[in-house]
């Protein structure tokens, strides 16, 4: 094997390199020259791209942070902008393709914790599982939208010049003037968020402790 060429060398390297440019521009040739290696020396190390994109995705995500779990709603919500945070370190971790596996440890510690945060309720644990998995999903479309809007308002959706006669019910919420009131990501983020954990608190209210 090439001296001094490892691994965890290859990832820090792509991970710099999709942090200046998106992965996109991640390719072996680019991460084996910007280590000082030819491309099949890294090919000893690294399987393929996507072998190398898991490995990037698990650093970055890493080890979840500490938060108070004693509280479902606050330990799910801080575990939900814990994982915003990194994506919006890291926004190219959206654009890495979900195989549905969990072999990483990111992975693994950061479902753990979130099912921690459900642990001290009587729900069935596959419930917790999907609850989680739910989150999960809304945190990476919340970056990925946040990463689609230039500003940080939200703008219109919909052309104001389209005629919505065919569509009634889009007509009546645009002629409410939704889009009038500059709501911010931040505040997008925390309706879509609350919308979820209350749906987890009637589903709590529907199994008492005991």
């Amino acid at each position: 094997m090439a001296r001094g060429l490892t691994a965890g060398l290859a990832v820090a390297a792509a991970i710099e390199i999709a942090d200046e440019s998106g992965l996109d521009a991640v390719t072996m040739a680019a991460v084996a020259k910007r280590c000082g290696f030819t491309t099949m020396s890294l090919y000893r190390h690294v399987a393929n791209k996507d072998d190398l994109m898991r490995r990037m995705l698990d650093v970055v995500l890493g080890t979840p942070p500490p938060f108070d779990t004693s509280d479902w709603r606050a330990g799910l919500a801080a575990w939900s902008q814990a994982m915003l945070d990194v994506l919006a370190r890291h926004p190219w971790g959206i654009d890495i393709p979900i195989t549905g596996k969990l072999d990483t440890h990111a992975q693994l510690a950061w479902l753990d914790r979130g099912l921690e945060a459900l642990a001290g309720t009587a729900l069935h644990e596959g419930d917790k599982a999907e609850i989680v998995l739910v989150l999960n999903g809304y945190v990476f479309w919340a970056a990925r939208l946040r990463q689609s809007i230039p500003t940080d308002v939200v703008e219109a959706v919909v052309p104001p010049s389209l005629d919505l006669s065919n569509y009634p019910s889009l007509a009546a919420m645009m002629a409410s003037g939704i889009f009038d009131d500059q709501t911010t990501a931040e505040e997008e983020w925390a309706f879509g968020l609350d919308l979820i954990l209350d749906g987890v608190a009637a589903l709590i209210a529907r199994h008492p402790a005991g």
